[in-house]
């Protein structure tokens, strides 16, 4: 099994969701060099280390999560890339990325499922789901409609064993409802996050923070990016 953990970044423009998937034998390996990273934190910086980190709320200087320790956007940006560094080193882990205007949100997150569905068919294994707090209603209604109704249209016209251009595939190797968690709770929530917000603001790059390269930090996920994911881009990044 392979646990999907899921959480989206978004401006008026972009709606951008980040998965990460980490198998269920390498959990315990991963959650360990994690919680290491977050032990460094609070020696070097004085970080909580149940603190959590919102992306955008950490680059941006807002928040005090050492305290009254001031810590400056240059080293939050240093952090920033560390915790990016730390994805991509942890065991055979992967990214799936998908953007999406923001009006097409719901869209972008179901065409997400789809591909989590074929990448643990492809791994003959199952995916549980499980995100950040905020849309349970919906997330969860779509998800059980997937498991019946998700009519996929044929890349090549028609489809070759119905000869229709529809097909229904339900998303049968994710199991159960997707699981809901408080992003202060969970480290591997607020890393995806990191991931998230690093691809909106490559997306769409604003000055503040180019100007500590996090325009440029999505760039160090590229060891774990699963490229599988949308053949028509290089990165795999899932797009309309």
């Amino acid at each position: 099994m392979h646990l999907y953990y899921i959480d989206d970044s978004a401006d008026e423009h972009l709606s951008v969701f980040s998965a990460l998937a980490i198998p269920e034998e390498k959990w315990n390996a991963c959650f360990h060099l994690v919680k290491q990273f977050r032990h460094e934190l609070k020696k070097t910086d004085g970080i909580y280390v149940q603190k959590e980190l919102h992306a955008c709320e950490f680059v941006s200087g807002r928040g005090r999560p050492a305290g009254n320790e001031i810590i400056t956007k240059y080293r939050r940006s240093q952090i920033f890339f560390d915790a990016l560094r730390l994805i991509a080193s942890l065991p055979d882990v992967r990214l799936l990325n998908a953007v999406f205007p923001k009006s097409q949100k719901v869209r972008a997150f179901e065409r997400l499922l789809n591909r989590i569905n074929r990448n643990v068919e492809s791994y003959n294994t199952r995916a549980l789901l499980i995100i950040d707090e905020g849309a349970e209603a919906e997330y969860t209604r779509l998800c059980r409609r997937m498991h019946v109704f998700n009519p996929i249209a044929s890349e090549r016209g028609v489809w070759s064993d119905t000869c229709q251009p529809i097909k229904n595939i339900p998303i049968e190797r994710i199991i159960e409802d997707p699981f809901f968690k408080d992003s202060q709770k969970s480290y591997f929530i607020q890393l995806v996050d990191f991931c998230a917000y690093a691809l909106l603001r490559r997306e769409r790059p604003i000055p503040s923070r180019s100007k500590y390269s996090i325009d440029e930090a999505f760039n160090v996920l590229k060891p774990v990016l699963e490229v599988r994911a949308a053949k028509k881009d290089p990165e795999g990044i899932i797009r309309p």
